[in-house]
């Protein structure tokens, strides 16, 4: 994948990290830098077979105390894989690089913004001013008499 835009913000880095193998590329759609994860948020074939052999196996260490109630670790199992491997692929969604959130900016773009201004002013505590502050500048230059 190539670079979608030539112009970028001064404080971005243009080199991005390449991921071996990724699982998916995209570009960040608020900083336009390509994007790579490692994982998708849907188990494969092989996470399948790993389920059912742990799932098997702590089913014949089991089955002896736990008789027919030992059929319930295949969905035990499964369930941990699903919350680990949806886990994983949020940490991986944010941009490392202009904060951009998608999983935020679905559910709520207010708390998107704040999140991503949180992310500059972290990065630049000095240079990048709330949007409170721009807000009061603004009103103040208005309710100045010239």
């Amino acid at each position: 994948m190539k670079q979608n835009s030539e112009k970028f913000h001064p404080m971005i880095d243009k080199r991005t990290f390449k991921v071996k193998n990724p699982s998916l590329c995209f570009y960040c759609p608020l900083c336009r830098m390509e994007r790579q994860t490692r994982y998708r948020p849907h188990l494969s074939k092989l996470n399948y077979w790993q389920i059912g052999a742990i799932s098997g196996v702590l089913m014949l260490l089991t089955f002896e105390r736990m008789q027919g109630h030992a059929f319930i670790w295949p969905f035990v199992t499964w369930s941990i894989f699903e919350g680990v491997r949806r886990a994983l692929f949020k940490r991986e969604i944010p941009c490392p690089h202009c904060g951009f959130d998608a999983s935020w900016y679905k559910r709520d773009v207010r708390e998107a913004k704040r999140l991503v201004s949180q992310f500059w002013q972290n990065k630049l505590p000095d240079q990048v001013p709330l949007p409170e502050d721009k807000l009061r500048l603004a009103a103040e230059k208005i309710s100045r008499p010239q």
